[in-house]
This record gives structure tokens, C-alpha cells and sequence, in this order.
């Protein structure tokens, strides 16, 4: 174990310090756009069009690092952010902020996919479920630190975009100073979706809803707990604990769909993210037990996507994993893309609850669309194990154990 910390030390340790920066910085510009009145669905139409660059990079900057190094391609790109960050805090105009966002995530993903195709090239088939157990560990941790950052001035501060700026300059120390070998990037093959959707419909509808649920919950939460408690301590804080639960919960639950069918489990999370949208609605005034509630939201809405995957595994042959989760990790994107657009509307129409009000319809429409495939298909074995898994880009599929035939 210690051997395999200190082949992938330097690449999470830059992940740590980047993810603290990216992490918070999504709830800064929520917060920020909170501050100047902007309307609900311009808020989440910055996150919506940060995942559509999302997306687009995960796919598209391959050529990129192949043609100029890991540690030049993750150079460059950071640097990139940095600037990115620092134009956010000095320009507050709203069709540059959009232009930003997405420059902002199509280099995230460039960050993402040298951090994980470095760990692939550092890892076998025999540590893969190691590297990837340490991967999410170090991402959930910085990201739920990197909410606390919130404290340190008002959210239209410069020196918050400062701080982001910083942090982005600084991830690139560990990574310059070692070396790796180029890996072979192989082309994603991505199944189409109508041949996934064939194969396994509950697999693709988890990953598209639970898109809509979590890329709406970074957009407008803050906005939310803004407006309840006017105090961006407390919005750090409940951000922290959403982020924390989501690291938390994912063993506990991903054991438990290895016991019980996994189709089950989403419709038993959809139904405790059912009671928890009631419960916060009723008892929000209640500050502690509101921070507890918002960490098992958290846990629970980000084990849809990993348990959804697991699901897809057990149905697809061992040849089409790969690209299957590829295909998953598209749907989930669209997913992500469409929620910060949707949400708002239901805030609008509905003000506070109108969120808890969408979030019930979404895990309502995963109860109903599991359940009449649950009739429809019998249940698979369940042969391939639970693996906590990040929706960030294509080469998680090929670190993923479950994958260990591409090395045979």
C-alpha cells in the first residue's frame, strides 16, 4: 500500500489542491449571482453550460495531452483556469461569465483526464479498486473542504477569486516535479445509447436522473440556504455536509446493493430522498438537524449514479464494460446539463420548495421507471461488485476493476 501512495502521491495531491479551488468556486458563483438578484434560471444556466464544456473536454482533449506531455497538458490548463478565475471576479458580466463557465469546464475535464489517465498508467489490474478507493477519497475530501474557503470574505470579494486563482497555480508544484510514462489513450468507444438502452434502460435512466439531481443540487443549494439563513458561514457549512455525506455513504450503500438487488436500492434511495426533500421542507429552521438531513441528501443522491452503474455492469458482457460506463457517463452528463436549467423553473413558480419539489418529481420518476422494469426483466447476477465511481471523465471506466479484461 505504501508503494502504491507513493506512485500516485503527486498526481492526488495536485488533485487535492485543484479540487479544493474547483469545489468551492461552483457555490462562490452561485452565491455571487445571488448577491447581484440574478434570476434562478441564469444561475443554473452557468452550471449548466460548465458541464456542457464538461463534457465536451472529456471527450475532445486527449489529442491534446498526447501531443504535449501530462505535466505540460495539466500545466497549460491550470494556468488556464487561473486566469479564467481571476476574469470571473474582475469582469461581473453575465454573457462573458457563460463563456467562462465553459472554457472553465472544458479545462476541468482536461484536469481530470491527465490526473486519471496518470493513476491508469500507475496502476494494475490488481490495485485498480486501491487507486480508485484513494481517488475518491482525496476528490470528496478536498471538495468538502473547499466549501469552509467561503468563510474568508463576502462572496462579490475579489480575494475570493484570488484564493481559486492561487490554488489552480499551485496544483501544478507536485505534478511537475516527477515524471510518468505516456499511457496509450485508446479512442472511447461509446456504446450508442440505443444499444445501452436495450441492453439495460433502468442503468441509463439512473445515470440521466441522477445528472438532473446532483449538477441542480451545486447550482441552487446555496442559493437556497442563502436565502433561508442570509449567512455564507452557514452555506459553507451545508455545502460541506452535502459533500461529506456523498463520501460517506457510498460504502455503506454500494455493500448493501451487493447484498439486495441493486434495482431495489435506487428505488429505496429515491424513496428516503423523497422523505428527506419532506423533512427538510418541515423542519429547515432547525439548524443542526437541517446540517443532518442536507449530509444524507448528499449521501444518498450521490449513490444513484455509482449503484446505477454497478447495475448496468451486472447486465452488459465483460467486452462492453468499458464502453458501456462511457455511455453512462454521456448520459449522466446529459443529465447534468438539462437539471440547472429545469430547477429553476420549479423555483420560480414555487420559491423555497420549489427545489425540494424537484427533486421529489425526479426521484419520483426513478421510483416509477425502475419499478415497471423491475416487471419487465428479471434480475441479473449480481457478479461484478459495488465500485464508488465520479462523474467526471472516460478514462474512470478503464480504472475501473471491473474493466480488468482490457489487460488480458
Amino acid at each position: 500500500m505504501l508503494a502504491l501512495i507513493k506512485k500516485t502521491l503527486a498526481p492526488l495531491l495536485s488533485l487535492f489542491i485543484f479540487a479544493m479551488g474547483c469545489g468551492f468556486f461552483m457555490t462562490l458563483i452561485s452565491l455571487a449571482m445571488n448577491t447581484h438578484h440574478e434570476a434562478p434560471i441564469l444561475i443554473g444556466a452557468m452550471t449548466g453550460i460548465y458541464y456542457a464544456g464538461l463534457v465536451c473536454g472529456s471527450f475532445k482533449i486527449e489529442s491534446f495531452i498526447m501531443r504535449v506531455g501530462h505535466i505540460r497538458a495539466f500545466s497549460a490548463l491550470a494556468s488556464a483556469l487561473a486566469v479564467v478565475s481571476l476574469l470571473h471576479g474582475i469582469f461581473y458580466n453575465m454573457p462573458l461569465w457563460l463563456v467562462l463557465r465553459f472554457i472553465g469546464g472544458f479545462g476541468t475535464a482536461g484536469i481530470f483526464v491527465v490526473i486519471e489517465s496518470w493513476l491508469l498508467c500507475n496502476s494494475t489490474a490488481a490495485t485498480r479498486g486501491r487507486v480508485l478507493s484513494l481517488y475518491m477519497i482525496v476528490f470528496y475530501a478536498s471538495e468538502a473542504l473547499g466549501q469552509l474557503l467561503i468563510n474568508l470574505a463576502k462572496p462579490d470579494d475579489l480575494l475570493l477569486y484570488g484564493i481559486v486563482t492561487m490554488l489552480c497555480s499551485l496544483s501544478v508544484i507536485p505534478l511537475s516535479m516527477t515524471y510518468v510514462a505516456l499511457p496509450h489513450f485508446d479512442e472511447p468507444s461509446t456504446m450508442k445509447l440505443k444499444e445501452l438502452y436495450n441492453k439495460t434502460t433502468s442503468g441509463i435512466f439512473g445515470c440521466f436522473f441522477a445528472g438532473m439531481m446532483l449538477s441542480a443540487t451545486y447550482a441552487l443549494f446555496p442559493i437556497l440556504f442563502f436565502n433561508l439563513y442570509g449567512d455564507t458561514s452557514k452555506v459553507s457549512f451545508f455545502m460541506f455536509c452535502l459533500i461529506f455525506g456523498g463520501m460517506a455513504l457510498q460504502y455503506p450503500v454500494g455493500k448493501i446493493s451487493d447484498i439486495i438487488e441493486r434495482r431495489l436500492v435506487v428505488i429505496a434511495i429515491s424513496c428516503f430522498i423523497i422523505l428527506m426533500c419532506l423533512l427538510l421542507f418541515a423542519l429547515m429552521k432547525h439548524y443542526l438537524v437541517s446540517l443532518v438531513l442536507v449530509a444524507i441528501f448528499g449521501g444518498l443522491a450521490s449513490t444513484i449514479y455509482p449503484v446505477s452503474i454497478s447495475y448496468a455492469c451486472d447486465v452488459l458482457e465483460a467486452k462492453d464494460i468499458v464502453a458501456g460506463i462511457q455511455s453512462l457517463l454521456l448520459a449522466y452528463s446529459i443529465g447534468a446539463m438539462l437539471g440547472p436549467f429545469v430547477a429553476p423553473i420549479f423555483m420560480q413558480i414555487f420559491h423555497e420548495k420549489g427545489l425540494f419539489i424537484y427533486f421529489i418529481i425526479i426521484s419520483g420518476c426513478i421510483v416509477s421507471i425502475f419499478t415497471w422494469r423491475k416487471t419487465q426483466r428479471e434480475s441479473p447476477p449480481q457478479e461484478e461488485p459495488f465500485q464508488m465511481m465520479t462523474q467526471t471523465t472516460p478514462i474512470m471506466a478503464e480504472i475501473d476493476p471491473r474493466a480488468e479484461h482490457i489487460d488480458a
